[in-house]
């Protein structure tokens, strides 16, 4: 039993020495398998492009696919087949005027019978290597020029078919800013980018006047005064925007007069950037002239002035005529010397040939508007109306009769012993003397000034004078005067009531009875108060502000009947003053008693 045991035994460890033998191979085929598939799993779409030829689609990342990218040169060539999804671009590409470069992907399409799909990217060195196609060269060629090439090979590749040659993806480079520019250095930018676009990379224009005020408020205001009137006359940025420089790699410049594109949209202002190119922001020169425009432009402005400057151009620059602009007697003023003396151009901008006018540092052109253009006369109607808002009206020709008609009339609550009409002057009036009283004290007045003060302090701005009950319910056609623009028109609801204020016991709102005077509204309101200076009452009219007497005129709804409080009296200065005033009689009493003896 025992030897059969080890017979057992030996011949098990045998078989298993054998199993490991035939299994061992499968084992590594089927790691090489797996390697192989995860190989294809994560770049698949790629060798299935290069084998089976198929159409071309964009492809998803590769962390998208929880597949961990693959490192070395391999991942590196996989990638260069690859192209970014999603490039912002202004619009296609120009094939005559792009220049193609390192970066560029490309693709040949073949359809028809035999379909073939090839996918390139220009090279380092500005070669680009195309699968069964061949090599080419891109340096200084523009993408018409090779994508002719291109089809001229392809063609004789494959006898069938059409063929086609995009451009996939725009290549990336990297160009710098400097001078003016909060932060100068190297930027990565894209064949489809501008010089805008570059300098907003850098932060913009940097404005060195604008970040002293914001830090040091005070040593601003004393730069500013050091640097005289010429700087604050002038009203320009300390930067250029319309000489900037665009240095390409092998040393030619462009001027880039970037406010003709900021100002009017012009693309020539915003050429694109090249491969390694350097954009320089140079500070303002006020030597080298301005340009104003003013007058009928949609915006006045004083600008850099650049050699070339023509009429067109600097009303580009002033965002352009405004409709109402009048362009037969533009006019141009010339300093003819180093002194203020100037001669004076006048141009008509119908003649299209005046457009292109050269104009000299420090020009003015003016350009005026024409006389009553779209002038919009309006009033505005408030309150009880049945229909209020804004009216036109025709100025020295619509009266107040005629607007009311077109509102529809009052309603019934109107109070029209209440409305007012106020007229927007355009202006503040300016009056030195009531300013003057503002600053004095009411002791040191004048009777005649303190009565002026008063006035003008219950005046209300701008009232005209204008009796709408009168006019309506009176048929007083002498209210009914001429409106123009900005009149306010205001009628208030009926009140009915009347407002007694003062030194009275319940000052307050009384119901309005017609023909009572002002004691009965003071009895309504609990009599005098103990105070109350009974002989000075007034009423105050709702329609003008006016202050009366109670016996000179009728209360109406709405007016206000004031109480005013008594003085104060010190009853001690009272029996000083007497005293004074009895000393004083008696001396001059004795005096003349002596003289007469």
């Amino acid at each position: 039993m025992t030897g059969i045991n080890r017979f057992q035994r030996a011949g098990w460890f045998l078989g298993i020495i054998l199993a490991c033998l035939v299994i061992h191979p499968l084992i590594g085929a089927a790691l090489q398998g797996i390697f192989t598939c995860n190989l294809y799993t994560g770049h698949g779409s790629v060798f299935a492009q290069q084998k089976s030829r198929d159409l071309f689609s964009p492809l998803e990342s590769s962390s998208a696919r929880n597949v961990t990218p693959m490192e070395g040169p391999l991942d590196d060539k996989l990638r260069e087949s690859i192209p970014r999804e999603g490039q912002p671009l202004e619009g296609p590409i120009d094939p005559e005027s792009y220049r193609l470069g390192p970066g560029d992907l490309l693709a040949v399409y073949v359809l028809g019978d035999i379909e073939d799909q090839l996918l390139a990217r220009i090279s380092a060195d500005g070669l680009i290597r195309i699968s069964s196609l061949g090599v080419f060269d891109t340096r200084n060629r523009s993408f018409k020029e090779l994508r002719e090439e291109i089809l001229s090979a392809a063609e004789k590749r494959y006898r069938s078919g059409v063929i086609e040659v995009s451009l996939i993806e725009l290549r990336s480079f990297k160009a710098s800013v400097g001078g003016m520019v909060p932060a100068p250095g190297t930027y990565e930018l894209t064949a489809a980018d501008r010089v805008a676009a570059l300098l907003e990379q850098a932060g913009g224009f940097l404005n060195p006047e604008r970040i002293l005020e914001e830090s040091a408020p005070i040593e601003a205001e004393l730069v500013i005064e050091r640097r005289g009137e010429e700087a604050q006359d002038l009203k320009l940025p300390p930067y250029s925007t319309r000489r900037l420089q665009l240095i390409h790699r092998d040393g030619s410049r462009e001027n880039v007069d970037l406010l003709l594109f900021l100002r009017a949209g012009l693309p020539e202002g915003n050429p694109y950037v090249s491969d390694g190119d350097f954009l320089l922001i140079p500070p303002l020169n006020p030597r080298s002239g301005v340009l104003g425009v003013f007058g009928a432009v949609n915006q006045q402005c004083l600008v850099e002035f650049v050699e070339g400057d023509n009429i067109e151009r600097a009303l580009a620059l002033a965002g352009g005529l405004a409709d109402l602009a009048r362009l037969d007697s533009v006019e141009i003023t010339r300093f003819t010397g180093e002194t203020s003396e100037y001669n004076t151009i006048f141009v008509n901008l119908n003649d299209l040939r005046v457009k292109g006018f050269q104009l000299e540092p420090d020009d003015r052109i003016f350009v005026r508007q024409k006389q009553n253009y779209h002038l919009v006369h309006q009033v505005e109607l408030r309150g009880e109306f049945l229909k209020p808002g804004f009216y036109p009206i025709t100025e020295d020709s619509t009266t107040l009769l005629d607007v009311v008609m077109k509102a529809g009339g009052f309603t019934p609550r109107a109070s029209l012993t209440e409305a007012v009409l106020t007229r927007d002057t355009g202006f503040d009036e300016d009056d030195p003397e009531f300013e003057r009283l503002l600053l004095t004290q009411v002791r040191d007045m004048t009777p005649l000034e303190y009565q002026y003060f008063l006035l003008k302090t219950r005046e209300l701005q701008g009232q005209v004078a204008a009796d709408l009950y009168a006019l309506f319910l009176e048929g007083d056609s002498t209210q009914n005067i001429f409106l123009r623009n900005g009149d306010l028109l205001y009628v208030p609801p009926v009140s009915r009531s009347v407002k007694v204020i003062g030194q009275v016991n319940h000052p307050g709102f009384i119901s309005y009875i017609s023909g009572e005077s002002s004691k009965y509204y003071v009895n309504r309101a609990g009599g005098y108060a103990w105070n109350a200076r009974k002989g000075k009452v007034r009423v105050i009219k709702a329609n003008s502000g006016k202050w009366l007497k109670p016996g000179k005129t009728l209360i109406e709804e709405g007016d206000t009947v004031f109480v005013p409080e008594k003085p104060y009296v010190n009853t001690w200065d009272v029996v000083k003053d007497v005293l004074l005033i009895l000393t004083q009689s008696a001396t001059i009493y004795l005096v003349i008693t002596q003289a007469t003896k």
